[in-house]
């Protein structure tokens, strides 16, 4: 067990030891060396407290029932947020002069393309089998999402549909650059690598979904350690992205049906 998992630190180093600012042959997998950084720790501490701070306002949102209402403007705020966070997230790259382009790991191509979509397809069921499991874990502990504040933020109308696409597209792009490219790699580039990667940025991926509750936060940081298996599978976060879109946008399609068949 040890062997194979120093097999899979060594070849993250070595591929992260090759990041160029070039979509074809960059990887966005961590390294683990000394000074891999992608940012100042400053940087990442400031990220850090945003997401909390943004969490514990959604969460008491969520408890004086805001969230049912005014969904456009929710929508429109949480998209303008997702790309303010990823400007954040890119100008710490620029003051450690790294690569944004390097860290997606996009290959180029229609193969390469289809390929990703094949994988994310593959990912999102055996994930959805996984997150089921664990909510009936969950569900035997007395510990469940709060149902009625998922589908009072699911759209109401084909305009809110249209706005909650937009979001998933933005949050997608945006939370996998910055949970599974920028905080997975600084994270890893700590003494204890890989594995701190993966569990600091999972939690703070649980943690900024406050709004979901406890078991919302624990089920949601099991998934963002699904996928930095699928980043280091791939060394790309294409499919991840593509997963994660789909994964929201599906959810608020069946929410906003549950919520028009089961009023509350």
């Amino acid at each position: 067990m040890r062997e194979a998992a120093f097999r899979i630190q060594r070849k993250i180093t070595e591929s992260g030891d090759q990041m160029h600012d070039v979509p074809t042959e960059a990887t966005p997998s961590p390294q683990s060396s000394a000074g891999g950084t992608v940012a100042p720790w400053w940087h990442t501490v400031m990220i850090a407290l945003l997401l909390v701070g943004g969490s514990v306002s959604s969460t008491r949102a969520a408890h004086h029932d805001a969230l049912a209402a005014h969904h456009a403007e929710r929508y429109l705020f949480g998209i303008c947020a997702e790309w303010a966070l990823l400007l954040l997230v890119w100008w710490g790259l620029r003051v450690k002069r790294k690569g944004f382009t390097g860290m997606l790991g996009f290959r180029r191509g229609w193969q390469a393309l289809a390929e990703d979509v094949g994988v994310a397809a593959a990912f999102w069921i055996a994930a959805l089998a996984i997150l089921m499991t664990i909510g009936l874990l969950l569900r035997a502990l007395h510990l469940s999402a709060p149902q009625k504040t998922l589908m009072a933020i699911a759209p109401r109308t084909p305009d809110e549909l249209l706005l909650w696409i937009g979001l998933s597209l933005s949050a997608g792009f945006c939370e996998e650059f910055v949970f599974r490219g920028y905080f997975l790699r600084q994270f890893s580039s700590m003494g204890a690598g890989l594995w701190l990667g993966v569990a600091c940025s999972s939690l703070l991926f649980g943690v900024s979904h406050g709004y979901e509750g406890a078991a919302g936060m624990i089920a949601i940081t099991a998934y963002g350690a699904l996928f930095c298996v699928l980043v280091f599978a791939r060394n790309s976060l294409r499919p991840g992205m593509i997963a994660h879109v789909w994964h929201d946008i599906f959810s608020g399609i069946v929410l906003a049906l549950l919520r028009h068949f089961h009023p509350f």
